[in-house]
């Protein structure tokens, strides 16, 4: 309305100056034309125009929206749904490069819960991946310095104005009150991808138990965690049935506070890992004849339906004191949400994956066997048979290409450590042993022929 306004005074006003003008002018008609007359006219009501035009006020011209950080603010707002999905998909560079961006994202926005459940996962499956071990090591620091609710320090520090309200428990985080269940936690003993290893002790009777604690709250997304918590439990129940000298014993699982718990028999002594460093390896008899029980205790296992499906040195348990050996962590690698299931990708160490695993099909007893093949070659050389700059490079290099000789790296060794190493290492698992009894019987007796050394 104002613009017409406008309008309408400047054309009231030239036809006013018109007439006036045309008055003036008509003593010089003899000299000015018509049309002279009406330019001059229209001239001057153009020209106040423009003077109007240009005193008016303006409004600012409405900004358009910020395209910048559109999709990463709904890529937060959907974490979930988000974080769901890369969990169902197979891992490629591409899975990994878009979780290592969600991850920072959320890290970046203070979401540090988030973001440290989806450093967890890509760790599981590249632990190398750029610097996200730097990275999840200093958010689980900083949740472990952390003040615990109620005391003092946390009372005196009020949030600061526009953090995000607290989340829940989302790390396997010593309860408040140092309990699960029946058992007290005395101290942590040790940390994987899957959660937290605490010392603990039966009240009702007096051991001392390890208890593995993992927080399925954040390991899965909501449409996923009534499924994953009743695998939790069927699959800790089938472990707990395996009784092996051989195997660690599993005495009780439990859910409290939105932690699963494992109790399960304390092992003193090492990880195998420790001794797969090239500089600290064991005596290659003494290697054949720990794996030579390994194959035998998974042998025993597979015959109950049970793939362990992540053996590698870090769940061997050696105590060299009473040469006692277990394996840890049955049951575990099946914690699969349903996206990851339909898929058929089940949690594991890439490095000691059988082809099939790696490719999402249906994994037997011959797989573990794959994987003890990996195990037996790192232990005897200080390397791994297959290694890559990326987890796609590495699949490929585990799906298709030969694994190294054995004895170009150790000349010392018998033919035969070579071909237990072939057939374990078959990309076929037909090509394979048939059973864990039948490595363990090929190991024993390559063992035998090997000159007596220090045990």
């Amino acid at each position: 309305m104002r613009k017409f306004g406008l309008i309408a005074a400047i054309v009231g006003f030239g036809i006013l100056a018109s007439d006036l003008l045309l008055r003036v002018l008509s003593h010089f008609s003899s000299w000015l034309s018509l049309p002279g007359i009406l330019l001059l006219t229209g001239g001057s009501a153009l020209y106040l125009w423009s003077r109007v035009q240009a005193s008016a006020p303006t409004s600012p011209a409405p900004k358009s929206p910020a395209v910048l950080g559109t999709d990463t603010a709904r890529l937060l707002d959907n974490y979930e749904q988000r974080f769901a999905e890369l969990k169902g998909r197979k891992p490629n560079a591409t899975v990994l490069g878009d979780l290592y961006a969600l991850g920072t994202q959320l890290e970046t926005r203070g979401r540090v819960p988030q973001a440290t459940a989806v450093y967890r996962h890509l760790a599981r499956f590249d632990t190398t991946y750029r610097d996200v071990g730097a990275r999840l090591k200093r958010l689980m620091d900083a949740e472990r310095a952390k003040p615990k609710a109620g005391s003092a320090a946390a009372a005196s520090s009020p949030p600061s104005p526009g953090a995000p309200p607290p989340a829940a428990r989302t790390v396997a985080e010593v309860p408040e009150d140092q309990r699960l269940g029946r058992y007290q936690l005395e101290r942590e003993i040790g940390r994987g991808a899957m959660g937290i290893v605490y010392l603990g002790r039966d009240t009702a009777i007096n051991r001392l138990v390890a208890i593995k604690a993992i927080p399925l709250a954040s390991e899965f997304s909501d449409s996923e965690l009534a499924e994953a918590r009743v695998r939790f439990f069927r699959e800790a129940e089938t472990a707990g049935r395996l009784n092996h000298p051989n195997i660690v014993t599993i005495y009780d699982v439990g859910e409290e506070r939105g932690l699963a718990y494992i109790a399960m028999e304390y092992l003193k002594g090492r990880h195998l890992s420790d001794y797969a460093p090239s500089n600290n390896l064991l005596e290659p008899r003494k290697v054949l004849e720990l794996i030579g029980r390994t194959a035998d205790a998974l042998g025993f296992a597979h015959k109950q339906q049970v793939v362990h499906r992540d053996i590698k040195p870090a769940n061997l348990m050696y105590d060299a004191s009473t040469d006692v050996l277990k394996i840890t962590d049955f049951g575990i690698a099946r914690l699969t949400g349903a996206g990851s299931t339909r898929t058929g990708i089940v949690l594991g160490t890439p490095s000691f994956m059988s082809p099939e695993q790696l490719e999402g099909r249906t994994v037997t007893g011959r797989s573990d066997l794959f994987s003890l093949g990996v195990s037996l070659f790192q232990l005897l050389t200080g390397q791994l048979p297959f290694t890559a700059d990326s987890m796609t490079g590495l699949m490929q290099q585990i799906a298709e290409a030969p694994h190294p000789p054995l004895r170009a790296f150790r000349p010392d060794l018998p033919a035969c450590v070579d071909s237990i190493i072939d057939r374990a290492l078959a990309k076929s698992p037909d090509a394979r042993f048939d059973s864990g009894a039948q490595m363990a019987a090929a190991l024993n007796d390559c063992r035998a022929r090997m000159p007596s050394g220090p045990p």
